[in-house]
């Protein structure tokens, strides 16, 4: 009975001193997360249901949008079968065709006159693939309540991406222009993410939710398209 008394009391000690695993937050638990994540190349979310909203028309969607490391960014909208949008963006270049009015916009992403857009293709990947923003740790701050925020203001461009600073995850984004008034905004809802912006084509408006994600997957994008069936039009 002795022995097994001490048995049971080795036993609490034992378990009073089990350590208690540590649930790192902030930019401690950031810098934990992003540990490995230079192995990542590509970035693919697939298959998740969106609510696309220009041109004053509403259209229910399925999405995929792919980024590769420094390379390029793509988004497809695909409605009741039919693709209605493809976007692809280069570090020199966006492209969007418009499949229903048969319409391809380019721009050069950073314009030789006037003032440039309000994002830049680094800060569409550190949206598309938020795993980018390890690499930006330097212009991270705690602010010790709620976010993490990542602040690129420049001369005229407010940039800004705040995280929940326990559960990593994106809250909202702000790029805008000051002189222009061009914006590229978004805020996360619940289990979607609301995004909205003026800068390039037109006002429009992204709610997202769902999707697959896959890593280090190779794709091929094709942007080309029947130039007999196509306008194009190079925005300056």
């Amino acid at each position: 009975m002795l022995a097994l008394f001490f048995m049971k009391e080795c036993g609490a000690l034992k378990e009073l001193t089990v350590p208690v695993k540590h649930e790192r937050i902030g930019m401690e638990g950031l810098e934990a997360k992003c540990i490995g994540t230079d192995t990542i190349q590509s970035f693919m979310i697939s298959k998740a249901e969106a609510i696309i909203t220009f041109d004053n028309e509403r259209y229910e969607a399925t999405i995929t949008v792919y980024a590769k490391r420094d390379s390029i960014l793509y988004l497809s909208a695909v409605n009741s079968g039919y693709e209605i949008l493809r976007a692809s963006v280069m570090q020199d270049s966006i492209k969007v065709i418009n499949r229903l009015d048969k319409i391809v916009y380019t721009s050069a992403l950073q314009r030789r006159f006037g003032y440039q857009y309000p994002v830049n293709f680094r800060d569409l990947q550190n949206l598309v693939a938020p795993h980018s923003l390890c690499e930006e740790i330097s212009v991270a701050h705690d602010d010790l309540l709620d976010h993490i925020v990542f602040d690129f203001d420049d001369t005229h461009v407010k940039k800004r991406i705040h995280l929940d600073r326990v559960g990593l995850q994106m809250q909202t984004f702000e790029f805008y222009h000051r002189q222009t008034h061009k914006f590229l905004m978004g805020e996360r809802q619940d289990d979607a993410i609301r995004i909205y912006s003026n800068f390039m084509i037109t006002n429009f408006e992204i709610l997202a939710r769902g999707g697959t994600t896959t890593y280090n997957r190779d794709v091929k994008i094709k942007m080309d398209v029947n130039p007999r069936r196509y306008t194009f039009t190079e925005l300056r």
